[in-house]
């Protein structure tokens, strides 16, 4: 099953002793949503903290306390950003799944924060926010059980295990796999999960590669799961998702 690491939460110390952060699976969720995440401060001091937000092809309803917005949002491009640490709720879709839920193209919540109030008028955000953190998540399950209620994945939501169970070496595998040409499946992955065949690629070999950075295995075993044809297109992969080579991940947060 596709799951993406979120590298701060695993990696970065002075993050961790700065911002709880949690994911639990929710049984009756999980053909929709790979789990709920909660982020809340342990410290009672004004201190930025730095985040990594890794493009993973998943968007999220995230509700932030600070502001008190809960919306739909994804990544298309890793974005690292400083921010004094809040409280905050949250449901990670599977690709795939927020179009499938919503009938919403997913490039539209891709690098875009998309009010909940724009997809249900009836959703009472001043109601939601009164909750407590418990409460919250209650009410948030409860309200994505009513979502996907009635309604079954799709070849898309599917698709994303499939191709990271085996990851196949070019986009030209899944037109064959899908029977579309070219540029139907470009069409399609952008209105599904609002990226290209080719970064949808990207993203599920770097998530296999850093893996096995995490778990400290060596970077020719890392290329050799990860389907990269040599050291030079495992390192630009890797810095065009992230910004950083591995070795530069390593170092800044092992330091």
């Amino acid at each position: 099953m596709y799951y993406p690491v979120q590298i701060p939460f695993v990696l970065n110390e002075a993050f961790s002793k700065t911002v709880r952060y949690s994911e639990e699976i929710i049984p009756s969720l999980q053909d929709f949503v790979i789990c709920l995440w909660e982020m809340q401060p342990l410290l009672n001091v004004e201190k930025t903290v730095e985040n990594i937000i890794i493009t993973d092809g998943c968007i999220d309803i995230v509700a932030e306390y600070g502001e008190k917005i809960i919306g739909f949002a994804g990544m298309s491009k890793t974005d690292k950003c400083s921010f004094p640490p809040s409280c905050s709720l949250g449901a990670r879709f599977k690709p795939g799944a927020f179009h499938a839920i919503t009938n919403i193209p997913a490039n539209e919540a891709m690098d875009n924060f998309l009010p909940i109030n724009n997809f249900d008028k009836n959703f009472d955000v001043d109601f939601f926010f009164s909750l407590d953190l418990a409460e919250a998540k209650k009410f948030l399950i409860n309200y994505i059980e009513n979502l996907i209620k009635n309604k079954n994945t799709n070849k898309f939501i599917e698709l994303f295990d499939k191709l990271n169970d085996n990851i196949p070496e070019s986009a030209t595998e899944i037109f064959d796999e899908m029977c579309y040409s070219p540029r139907q499946c470009q069409r399609h992955f952008q209105k599904n999960y609002g990226l290209s065949p080719q970064m949808v690629l990207c993203i599920l070999r770097f998530q296999k590669c850093l893996k096995n950075i995490i778990s400290q295995k060596n970077s020719k075993s890392v290329m050799d799961i990860s389907n990269y044809y040599d050291q030079s297109h495992f390192i630009n992969d890797f810095k065009r998702n992230i910004g950083l080579t591995p070795l530069e991940l390593l170092r800044k947060y092992s330091a």
